[in-house]
């Protein structure tokens, strides 16, 4: 193409070097935004190599992938507006916590001893819990679905719906 340039910026990956630094925590920013699904599992394959090498690492993530935290952390903190309002085993959120899906009727005598939070909606409410077994055991025709970690986020923090 006469008089046009075609320029390309070609960034190669290279492979991330963790220095153990004695009982430091080390910290992470964001260390997968951005990059395309292959190199985002090399970092994190990497991330958990580093941790299983020796238990007493700490590695302290800031992401707001949600897959990323899931499959790599221990321990969630969802920290919103300065103050921390969740601390928990990401397993315990993944395996107990529920999204409930309840109408006014169901929502007006609804147990409410294990619900986190509760969202006004269209239908009703969005009510978060973290015991989805007694709902779903004690409650038979009420919704309740598994939460994920973007479902926790978005209701205890008040965000937009997706």
């Amino acid at each position: 193409m006469k008089g046009s340039h075609k320029t390309q910026t070609c960034m190669p990956l290279k492979p991330v070097t963790i220095r153990d630094c004695g009982g430091v925590v080390q910290f992470f920013a964001e260390p997968t935004a951005g990059l395309d699904v292959e190199a985002r599992n090399e970092i994190l394959d990497l991330l958990r190599e580093y941790a299983a090498e020796d238990e007493s690492r700490t590695i302290l993530i800031t992401s707001h992938i949600a897959s990323d935290l899931e499959h790599l952390c221990d321990d969630i903190y969802l920290i919103h507006g300065g103050k921390q309002l969740l601390h928990e085993e990401t397993d315990v959120i993944l395996e107990q916590y529920g999204l409930i899906k309840a109408d006014e009727a169901q929502y007006a005598t609804l147990d409410k001893e294990y619900l986190l939070d509760t969202q006004k909606e269209p239908y009703g409410y969005a009510c978060l819990t973290n015991d989805r077994k007694y709902y779903e055991e004690n409650v038979p025709d009420l919704v309740v679905e598994r939460a994920g970690i973007d479902d926790v986020i978005l209701m205890m923090t008040g965000g937009e719906k997706r």
